[in-house]
């Protein structure tokens, strides 16, 4: 099995987004790009010169450092925390833009001789994640006028609230970001996907920072026509057996083989080893554009009950409809994708 990325739908919906708000675009690549491979995007945004993303942890950034041939005027902005021992990597790597989500953080890179044009500020709006609290603010001021700090951005996250909850959210930011002053920030972004669905596009924002919208999926509350999918998980029937002349069939007997009757079983090389969850057992596959049941899922291998239209080395596409499975494993498409194991090759459609 190998997870195949279409670079045309993933440029398209890049491009489709920034065309139709007037925006840059930040595009989150944490959890290995939701699945599709953190390399690979990286490489296209490269190739698309597209120079900033975001991660959500140093070991994220390293990883893409030492792998994938960044240029130094690529940026790579990092949202959680960088610890003390960790900052001489952000001296030594320009790629790397750390954020401050406290005044002790803010204080330690600066002590640590960290530019503040390296430096990303985040507001905690009051949503209890990582973050500036907006009791902070004329501490964080008062350390700007005084250094004279200018900086790499500042930004917050809008979660998943009323709309006109939301709006009061969007105005306290305005407002801090007047009173921290706005020429003291080269970047200013709020909305991730489920916020540009929400709220358009704000005029004070320099840039959008969607995730799922890059890839062309979408959750509650999410949505934009004319985004395509990029993730295609695909393989081939690498064997089938008739049922009737097996004992067994990996952990089920015949009898356990007998009650679901079951006649011809294909096998592919994919199992929970890979993080394709016990949990798919009873969605399905599509096999030359028909869907068929997953009746076992190994370690490594996963079995479909099929009938005499299959054939060894037909195509067998899993996940090929993203809502259906997440219907079946009561999932978030965010949380069943990210989960596939680096075992799996990725590689360009």
């Amino acid at each position: 099995m190998k997870i195949l990325i279409s670079e045309e739908n993933f440029i398209h919906n890049i491009s489709f987004l920034k065309k139709k708000y007037n925006k840059n675009i930040l595009p989150v690549i944490k959890a290995n790009a939701y699945g599709h491979g953190s390399e690979i995007i990286v490489k296209l945004l490269i190739k698309n010169k597209i120079n900033q993303c975001v991660v959500a942890r140093i070991s994220e950034a390293m990883e893409l450092l030492e792998s994938t041939g960044i240029p130094k005027d690529f940026q790579i902005i990092i949202l959680e925390t960088v610890e003390k021992k960790d900052l001489k990597e952000v001296l030594k790597y320009p790629q790397l833009i750390v954020t401050a989500n406290s005044e002790k953080d803010l204080l330690n890179f600066l002590d640590s001789g960290i530019d503040s044009q390296k430096i990303q500020l985040k507001i905690d709006l009051g949503f209890g994640r990582n973050g500036i609290v907006l009791d902070d603010i004329p501490k964080i001021k008062k350390i700007i006028l005084e250094r004279n700090l200018k900086f790499s951005g500042i930004f917050s996250h809008l979660f998943s609230v009323e709309y006109s909850k939301g709006i009061e959210f969007i105005k306290i930011f305005e407002n801090i970001l007047n009173e921290l002053g706005r020429e003291n920030f080269q970047m200013v972004h709020l909305q991730n996907s489920l916020a540009i669905s929400n709220y358009g596009s704000l005029p004070f924002v320099t840039h959008l920072r969607p995730g799922m919208f890059i890839y062309g999926f979408f959750e509650d509350g999410a949505y934009e026509e004319n985004l395509k999918k990029v993730f295609f998980l695909e393989g081939e029937i690498l064997n089938i057996k008739n049922v009737e002349n097996l004992e067994y069939l990996a952990y089920l007997s015949k009898e356990e083989m007998k009650n679901k009757n079951l006649k011809k079983i294909a096998f592919i090389k994919i199992g929970y080893g890979d993080g394709f969850l016990k949990l798919n057992e009873g969605d399905t596959v599509l096999i030359n554009k028909k869907p068929y049941k997953i009746v076992l899922i190994t370690m490594d291998n996963t079995f479909i009950d099929v009938d005499d239209k299959v054939k060894i080395g037909d195509e067998v596409e899993i996940y090929w409809d993203l809502y259906s499975s997440k219907k079946w494993l009561n999932m978030n498409i965010c949380e069943y994708l990210p989960i596939l194991s680096k075992r799996i090759l990725r590689e360009l459609k």
